[in-house]
């Protein structure tokens, strides 16, 4: 880790990821509102990132603001957001299956995709698996005749848990492991973090470049890595998933974050 500069020196983007970071299920974690003012108050531009797509951008700009984080929907990157953002760019005449909530159902009609129901998956040119919290077998058949017809499978993120009020919960990664289980095939993209495909859409939405930018995350495996990977700043707050721990087991390799904190209160303290 880095000993000689301060977390935010040189800074002036930060790429906030919220799950376990600025909250934890609809609680904020304490400090969070400050940090944020206080990043706002230096002049920082931010990003709000996360890889659970099961609301809209609208949505949780929403939620913020409602915990006393003010945030635009502007300032919010979903993976589901992310998602829409590679279609429309590559495919916008695509029919996607969606083994997802209705945000991320919301997301891709509100950029004018079209979404095909269970009972023309054999149709679909694509399948897109996000966190889904009321995954069931008619769903995973869906997406299954998608997939045996043809389909390409696109995974929003492949985070194995999320953190809650009551601890650690299944992620997105069982979703796409109930697809790739039955299939035989894995997603040929995966768009959330640790891919570099979010963090290349924040700097862009950021206007910012890689070396005046931070991202701040509690997971090694997504946001440490693909800040690593983006050649930005990485900072790990221990409030959500990662443990000290975790922080040993990469200590002296590649992975290793840039900053650890316990929470990012501490970060601006």
């Amino acid at each position: 880790m880095r000993e000689s500069i301060l977390p935010l020196d040189g800074i002036s983007a930060i790429i906030l990821d919220m799950d376990g970071v600025l909250y934890t299920g609809n609680r904020p974690i304490y400090g969070a509102p400050d940090a944020v003012k206080r990043f706002r108050e230096n002049g920082k531009k931010l990003i709000f990132s996360t890889n659970n797509s099961t609301s809209t951008r609208a949505g949780y700009a929403r939620k913020l603001t409602q915990m006393g984080i003010p945030a635009r929907e502007s300032e919010i990157l979903t993976s589901g957001y992310a998602t829409v953002v590679y279609l429309r760019k590559r495919c916008p005449n695509a029919r996607i299956y969606v083994m997802g909530e209705e945000g991320l159902k919301s997301e891709l009609k509100l950029a004018g995709l079209k979404i095909v129901s269970e009972g023309e998956a054999e149709k679909a040119t694509h399948v897109v698996a996000g966190f889904d919290r009321k995954i069931n077998y008619r769903k995973i058949s869906g997406g299954l005749h998608a997939l045996l017809a043809g389909a390409e499978f696109i995974a929003t993120n492949a985070d194995s848990t999320y953190p809650t009020e009551a601890g650690l919960f299944p992620g997105a990664g069982t979703m796409i492991g109930a697809l790739a289980g039955c299939s035989g095939r894995g997603p040929s993209l995966v768009v959330g973090k640790p891919s570099t495909h979010m963090i290349k859409i924040a700097l862009e939405m950021l206007g910012a470049r890689p070396r005046e930018t931070v991202i701040i995350g509690d997971r090694i495996d997504t946001d440490v890595r693909a800040g690593k990977m983006a050649g930005i700043r990485t900072v790990l707050v221990l409030s959500g998933v990662c443990t000290e721990n975790d922080v040993r087991k990469v200590r002296n390799t590649k992975m290793a974050p840039d900053f650890v904190f316990k929470s990012i209160a501490d970060v601006v303290n």
